[in-house]
């Protein structure tokens, strides 16, 4: 069980999928290893896909790919590549 470290909303709600809770984002290596993880309810899954990405790039700055979502795609590449 994860502990809410932080003060946010502690609910959201996925306008696509009325999915309500907490969304949580995991960057992992090749091999499934946990790099890092962002848990937000209350900003757009893009966004915070964007910080999971930025704090695991700060922790392993030799990472020389990503892979993602297809959900991701245009709003993740732009902020990816400035």
């Amino acid at each position: 069980m994860l502990k809410q470290l932080a003060k946010h909303k502690t609910e959201g709600c996925d306008g696509g999928k009325k999915v309500k809770g907490r969304k949580r984002h995991t960057v992992v290596d090749t091999l499934g290893s946990l790099l890092t993880v962002v848990v937000y309810a209350d900003i757009h899954d893009t966004k915070s896909s964007i910080l999971a990405f930025t704090k695991a790039l700060d922790t392993y700055p030799n990472m020389k790919a990503i892979s993602a979502d297809t959900g991701y795609r245009k709003t993740f590449e732009e902020q990816v590549q400035e």
